[in-house]
């Protein structure tokens, strides 16, 4: 068959003049649509096309007969039952049969037969009665939605199909479905904490709130005050709220009328984000069974509602608390109990991990995360007993697991390839036994085994031994012996480089030392990434003992290296693309020198200009009147601050003469 609805016919017997090809005896046009399949049955030729029929032909292709109310979409195969040769119809069956689509319009005999459809249905055509009936239907479009049931053995598997499903992971079995048509795309659900109510969202921004058991819709159970796609769905721990977010940034809120209802009602909806939401997450507030919903967006924003005093039309933002400087969040999770504060766990574009304390938003501590080929798209919890925790995650194509509690070190995470094609969601059973991935059309099924886990973890080593591999050269590198050399030289310079007292070298260095090893060590933080490590060791042992520390010692310091610094270091191709964002797109890469000197004092951190000037001073070696090479910190005076600047820069300047003249970096390595 052929696009234009053509039947080539060849000669069964003799071959073309070059051997190699059956001969073209004519080309037949039979309908105006594209036949996608062409198969016999018996003396008749069976026909399905791109219209959704199936056409019979006789042997010289004059039709004898079509079935075109199948409404399933393209036809992509036709399967006849058995036809026993040796049977043969009653005439009370041949009656039976309806008649040719000819002017004698004789009985039509064929055998039941089933079709599949390129809307990835299965029909059954009984040949007597012309009633079509489908035996299977899946998903012909993206799976997008997944979620586990709470208490069975259940998934709801939601597509871009319309079609809503619910199987049996342990005996493989549909259990019901329910399809919804098309162009209503199914893009998120959620079933509530105790398994009564199927939360699903929509294209169209439209919300279903279903009986998780008869997939109808309840009374009351339909939301469309969303304009977009729903991207997320969150009922609270207690069953009361339900949440969701959607690709116009905005979170809605709906809320229960009592535990013994099922009646829901509206409360309001709040554009707290200007970026993409990419996480909505329900908790427990400390000392208490009170609710709390947070959302988290790639405008590094963390915000929290207060759910509690909201009104009809009225959701109010409790807090909003930026929590990223440079990266950008990517997903978050409530870390388990496994510590005495309560943190909430972010993951972030930049490789990392932040552990956030509850309640005040602050980092707490920041570890090296998984490098799987891209960062972290979705983190999901797994409990299991004797107080055994993991968390389980998707890459942008991988299935990955990490043992907690976190430290950074790689070896505790192990990942597999999950799907070719991207992965979108992932999703748990209520035991953490299997886990559940999408991509694309395809929902995989997997089991859990941590011991595997725990023995990728042993053979890695113990102590700082897995840290060390993450240091160029390993523990005997140069890196690590750089790492020890200005550890204790931090200790002669706390007691001052030259006197001639006798010094007492510790195992501990002064917490305000950090930042002047990790510079000298080439990790150049930001203030903020200054504060966060301070902070990280100064309140490490606060929560047990009630007091904060002052000293790091030398393995401190190199797990926080480890775990702080960039993973890729920083691409000169950085450097260029800031240049290029700061100059404007038709500035070929120059920027003024005043421009560049207003932009470095007045955005992101603060500095003043006879710190800038000062900076640029030290970088650029004018030393003035200084002879030790530790005292060659150039010091300005701030009258004279302008006049420094404008001596030791050009009045317009580029990303070669910055990364080469003012940071000093090898002309080779600009190249790179």
């Amino acid at each position: 068959g052929s696009k234009d609805g053509s039947v080539t016919v060849f000669d069964n017997d003799g071959l073309a003049e070059n051997g190699a090809y059956k001969k073209v005896l004519k080309l037949v046009k039979l309908i105006d649509d594209p036949i996608t399949v062409v198969t016999n049955f018996d003396d008749l030729v069976a026909v399905g096309s791109k219209d959704g029929a199936v056409r019979f032909y006789d042997s010289q292709l004059r039709i004898k007969n079509w079935y075109g109310t199948f409404d399933s979409g393209r036809v992509d195969s036709i399967s006849f039952a058995c036809n026993d040769k040796n049977s043969s119809e009653s005439d009370e069956n041949i009656k039976a049969m309806p008649a040719e689509s000819t002017l004698n319009a004789q009985p039509f005999v064929v055998t039941d037969f089933t079709i599949s459809t390129d809307e990835s249905i299965i029909c059954h055509v009984p040949a007597k009665t012309n009633q079509v009936k489908k035996l299977l239907q899946e998903h012909d479009d993206a799976v997008k939605a997944i979620d586990t049931h709470p208490v069975s053995n259940y998934i709801a598997v939601g597509s871009y199909c319309g079609l809503l499903k619910i199987w049996d992971y342990i005996e493989k079995s549909e259990v019901n479905s329910r399809a919804f048509g098309l162009g209503n795309e199914i893009t998120a659900m959620s079933y509530d904490k105790v398994g009564e109510f199927l939360a699903v969202g929509f294209y169209d921004g439209t919300i279903l709130i279903l009986d998780s058991t008869t997939l109808e819709t309840i009374s009351g159970g339909e939301f469309s005050h969303a304009k977009a796609l729903i991207t997320q769905l969150a009922f609270s721990h207690d069953s009361i709220f339900l949440a969701a977010t959607d690709l116009d940034d905005t979170t809605t809120l709906i809320k229960r009328a009592s535990d013994s209802e099922n009646e829901w009602n509206y409360i309001g909806r709040n554009k707290a984000h200007y970026k993409s939401i990419v996480n909505i997450i329900f908790g427990i507030a400390l000392d208490s069974n009170v609710p709390r919903l947070l959302t988290l967006g790639m405008d590094r924003n963390l915000v929290e509602y207060d759910i509690l005093n909201s009104t009809e039309d009225n959701l109010i933002v409790m807090s909003t608390d930026k929590i990223e400087q440079s990266a950008t969040p990517v997903s978050c999770a409530w870390y388990p109990p496994i510590n005495k504060e309560h943190f909430l766990l972010v993951a972030n574009s930049e490789y990392k991990y932040k552990l956030l304390n509850a309640t005040t938003k602050r980092c707490r501590k920041t570890l090296l995360g998984p490098t799987h080929g891209s960062h972290i798209q979705k983190i999901v919890n797994l409990a299991y007993p004797e107080d055994k925790h993991y968390i389980a995650f998707i890459t942008e194509d991988k299935i990955g697991m990490t043992t907690l509690a976190l430290d950074g070190n790689p070896h505790n995470t192990t990942a597999l390839l999950a799907h070719c094609d991207g992965a979108s969601n992932i999703v748990a059973c209520p035991n953490s036994r299997f886990l559940f991935t999408v991509g694309g059309k395809v929902c995989r099924m997997w089991e859990v085994n941590p011991d595997v886990l725990h023995a990728t973890a042993a053979l890695g080593g113990s102590g700082l031994e897995p840290f060390y591999q993450l240091l160029e050269g390993g523990k005997e590198g140069p890196l690590a012996k750089e790492m020890e050399e200005y550890f204790y030289y931090s200790q002669m310079r706390s007691q001052s480089v030259a006197t001639t007292k006798h010094r007492k070298v510790g195992q501990h260095v002064a917490l305000e030392e950090v930042p002047n090893i990790m510079r000298a060590l080439g990790f150049y933080p930001t203030e903020l990434q200054v504060q966060d490590m301070i902070n990280e060791v100064k309140f490490s042992q606060y929560v047990d003992t009630g007091k904060t520390v002052s000293e790091i010692d030398l393995e401190t310091l190199i797990k926080l290296y480890c775990n702080h610094r960039p993973v890729f270091g920083l691409p000169l191709y950085q450097v260029y693309d800031a240049f290029s964002t700061l100059a404007g797109a038709d500035s070929d890469g120059r920027i003024d020198r005043g421009l560049l000197l207003s932009l470095l004092q007045n955005k992101g951190e603060h500095i003043s200009e006879p710190e800038l000037a000062e900076y640029l001073a030290s970088l650029l070696e004018l030393h003035g009147s200084a002879t030790n090479k530790e005292d060659k910190m150039a010091v300005v005076v701030a009258s004279e601050a302008g006049t420094t600047l404008e001596r030791v820069l050009p009045e317009i300047i580029d990303a070669d003469m910055f990364t080469g003249h003012v940071l000093g970096f090898m002309p080779a390595a600009i190249a790179e």
